[in-house]
This record gives C-alpha cells, sequence and structure tokens, in this order.
C-alpha cells in the first residue's frame, strides 16, 4: 500500500513554495492593494451531528459551533469553537489555525497550521495536537471547483502516532432557475484518507498503547448546500470504511458494545462503536462580513 507518511514535509514544502512563488509573480500594484485588504467573516452553526472526517465528534448527538476569520491581504486568523462529547468529556473544542491564502489566476492556496485543543479533559489522556496543512482549490469552470488537501501531525490526539490525511473534494453550483430568487445550491463532494503511524507507550488505554498502529481509514461525504442571503441549509451523507471494533479503538466510545472480533494488542473484548458509521446530517447557519452591515 502506498504511504504518505514519509514525504509530508517535502510535499507541504512545495506548495508553500509554490504558493509564495506564485504571490510573488503578481504585479506590484496588484500585490500591494492585496496586502491593503482587510476581510472579517463570523458565523454560527446549529448541527444535528457533528462528524469529522467521518467520524461523530458529538456521539450523534446535537452540537453548535462559531468561528470567527479575519484577513489582512493573504495573511489569516481563525478561531473555531464546536461542541463536542468525547469519552475525556472536553467542555469544547477549540480550533486557533494561521497561515496563508495567496491566489494566483485560478489558483487559490490555503497554507498553514492549526491547534486542536480539548480543555476541560478528564483523566490523565489529553486529545490536544496541532496539523499542518495545504488546499489548492481551482475553479474548473464558473460551477466547478476541485480542491485537494494535504494534512500531516506528528502527534496526532497525543497518541505518538503521525497522522496524514490526503482528500479531494469537488462543489458543483447547480443551476439557479430550479430554485426561488436569492437562494443557491450547491452539490459537492469529498473523499479522504487517513494514514497513521504507531502511537507511543505514553499514548494511553485508547491509543491501544506503546509500538501498535492506529488503523487507517477512508471517509467520504455526500453533500446539497442551499444559501439564501447569509443563511445556509446543508444536507450531507457521511461514511468510512472503518469497522467498528477498529472504530472503538479511534475513539474510546464509552458507548461501545461487546461482540466483536477481539484483538489482544488493542481491542481485547472486541468492544464496537457506531459513531464511525453511515450518517445522515443536517446543519443550519450563517456567515457574515460586518463590513457590509447597515447602521
Amino acid at each position: 500500500m502506498l504511504r504518505l507518511a514519509p514525504h509530508p514535509a517535502r510535499v507541504l514544502a512545495w506548495l508553500l513554495a509554490t504558493a509564495c512563488a506564485a504571490h510573488a509573480g503578481e504585479a506590484t500594484e496588484a500585490a500591494s492593494a492585496t496586502a491593503d485588504q482587510f476581510k472579517l467573516m463570523i458565523g454560527s452553526m446549529l448541527m444535528s451531528d457533528y462528524i469529522y472526517r467521518g467520524i461523530s465528534y458529538s456521539a450523534h448527538q446535537p452540537a453548535v459551533a462559531t468561528y470567527i476569520d479575519a484577513q489582512q491581504g493573504w495573511l489569516y486568523g481563525y478561531t473555531n469553537f464546536n461542541s463536542v462529547r468525547f469519552s475525556t468529556s472536553p467542555a469544547v473544542e477549540v480550533t486557533m489555525a494561521v497561515g496563508a491564502r495567496p491566489t494566483l489566476g485560478p489558483f487559490e492556496f490555503d497554507i498553514g497550521a492549526a491547534y486542536y485543543y480539548y480543555p476541560g479533559e478528564l483523566g490523565p489522556e489529553l486529545s490536544n495536537y496541532w496539523e499542518a496543512h495545504a488546499t489548492v482549490s481551482c475553479k474548473l469552470t464558473d460551477k466547478i471547483t476541485l480542491a485537494p488537501t494535504l494534512a500531516y501531525s506528528p502527534n496526532v490526539w497525543q497518541t505518538g502516532a503521525w497522522g496524514t490525511y490526503a482528500a479531494g473534494t469537488f462543489s458543483f453550483d447547480l443551476p439557479s432557475e430550479l430554485v426561488p430568487a436569492d437562494v443557491g445550491w450547491t452539490l459537492s463532494g469529498d473523499i479522504g484518507r487517513w494514514l497513521f503511524g504507531p502511537t507511543s507507550s505514553g499514548g494511553g488505554v485508547s491509543a491501544a498503547g506503546g509500538g501498535l498502529p492506529l488503523p487507517d481509514f477512508t471517509n467520504w461525504r455526500a453533500g446539497l448546500t442551499f444559501t439564501y442571503r447569509v443563511f445556509k441549509l446543508g444536507l450531507n451523507y457521511t461514511d468510512t470504511n472503518l469497522s467498528k471494533e477498529n472504530c472503538y479503538i479511534m475513539t474510546g466510545d464509552l458507548g461501545a458494545l461487546p461482540g466483536g472480533i477481539a484483538n489482544p494488542g488493542n481491542n481485547p473484548f472486541g468492544l464496537r462503536s457506531a459513531l464511525c458509521g453511515a450518517t445522515f446530517s443536517a446543519t443550519l447557519g450563517f456567515d457574515i462580513n460586518p463590513a457590509v452591515l447597515g447602521p
């Protein structure tokens, strides 16, 4: 099996160099104008289920999220708060990211790093970790966009295992003539593959102990999003190829049930979790640019 982990730093460095070269190659006037631009977006969302890379982070319960995205020129800072339901009972998931978003013609780059913080976790096991990411979005036509992504973490969930995630996303703006005025709708989908290294001896019980690999898996999603002014309604189907036994290894799900195939190394009781299976979910939220709001 092809494994991406030995060279993630090289790929990220190549994408960063390409993005920087693209930015440097723009006209001086355009670069100066871009550097002076400031953008601020604020949004909030209600989710029937918080699904991240095919795994339910809210234990198939409703969740809420809010974010702030500030961008000066092509540099940005992003903070997101999500309610979660982990076995370690954190109060919230806080995502803090910084990076650059240069543009070259039809290509839009997003290269940066994010830190996932889970305050208030109970017990000795903690889930905080950081991850570097690079995305190149390309608008093939006025309605079709493709966006491959590569992300790498040296220590996922403090298990000691590295993690490399590669994914591809597409979106297609459907004909506006078929929906009411001021309403847009978009068909989208993505598929990703998360690969992991072996855990360390300090990785904890949910990390399956030292020297054992976390299970690699593939996840996919298909969705339909409706927009009306600042509001968005999303309908999504998500799934993974994780078995219920491997889902327990990944989540440490306190609601897991016995009866599965036992694995002496990382799941000796054959516990089975339902947090990684096929799921239909809905999201309702809004995105606001305060600069365009009236007095």
